[in-house]
């Protein structure tokens, strides 16, 4: 009966199964007595494992550790330590966290998928002169898209990765309500505004604008150009508003947008 042993590398167990006698050829007798041999695959790669002095280690301390790297030595030491040929980690390397909710990046990449036009097919570097955030942000926002199971990164025949989605139109905005974030990051009360900038319109006046709602009376300053924010952050922004009147506009709204995707 061939004896397997279990280890962990960076958190992925490995089974190692113990050679035989007669696949000990080459082995010489000192080694065979001094160490067990095992075999194991990581990332595609066949390795052979010496225990217990070698390549096995229950502890070894940090001058230790430093010493057989400069050896070159390769090494495992628990499920923390590793210095194998293609990779060299501790326990000191932090793990990326999935995503629990949408970004600001990531919620912005799905609203204008879903209203302004489809990024399906798309990478990276095809979104940077439609939005206003860079190559690095926007990659960060597909991954989070993507940790959320709201989109895949597939490959499109060549080196680089796109966007693909596996629902469209309201299908996956309905998917989405659990980990949509609220755009509204602050409310102050004024009675004017004192700059000659302009900003979209939204809470009830922008929900008056797209639906049958009647509007409260704007505070902006005489002749000033009213814009409005998009449908479905505006849906967002209020839909903890407890007046029945407003969630039954809001329902409308979002049944009457016209899918981009």
């Amino acid at each position: 009966m061939v004896k397997t042993k279990d280890i962990v590398i960076l958190g992925r167990p490995l089974k190692l199964q113990e050679r035989s006698k007669a696949q000990m050829k080459g082995v010489t007798i000192g080694d065979s007595l001094a160490y067990k041999f095992y075999d194991g695959e990581f990332h595609g790669m066949s390795l052979l494992f010496a225990e217990p002095k070698g390549f096995l280690l229950p502890t070894c301390p940090a001058y230790e550790r430093q010493r057989l790297i400069d050896k070159d030595v390769y090494f495992i030491a628990s499920d923390k330590y590793v210095h194998l040929p293609m990779l060299l980690a501790n326990e000191r390397i932090r793990k990326t966290k999935q995503a629990k909710v949408l970004t600001p990046v990531a919620q912005y990449l799905l609203l204008y998928h879903l209203q302004i036009e489809s990024i399906e097919g798309l990478a990276a570097r095809d979104l940077q002169d439609k939005m206003p955030y860079s190559y690095a942000s926007i990659t960060l926002g597909i991954t989070c898209l993507e940790d959320l199971g709201l989109c895949q990164k597939v490959a499109d025949g060549s080196k680089r990765k796109v966007i693909h989605f596996d629902k469209t139109g309201k299908d996956l905005w309905e998917q989405a309500q659990s980990v949509l974030i609220n755009p509204v990051e602050e409310r102050i009360f004024c009675d004017d505004l004192l700059s000659d900038e302009h900003y979209p319109a939204c809470g009830i006046n922008a929900l008056a604008h797209y639906t049958w709602l009647n509007p409260d009376p704007p505070v902006t300053k005489i002749g000033t150009k009213t814009e409005w924010v998009d449908r479905l952050s505006l849906a967002v922004s209020l839909r903890e508003d407890a007046d029945p009147r407003v969630e039954g506009e809001v329902e409308r709204l979002i049944n009457d947008i016209e899918w981009k995707d």
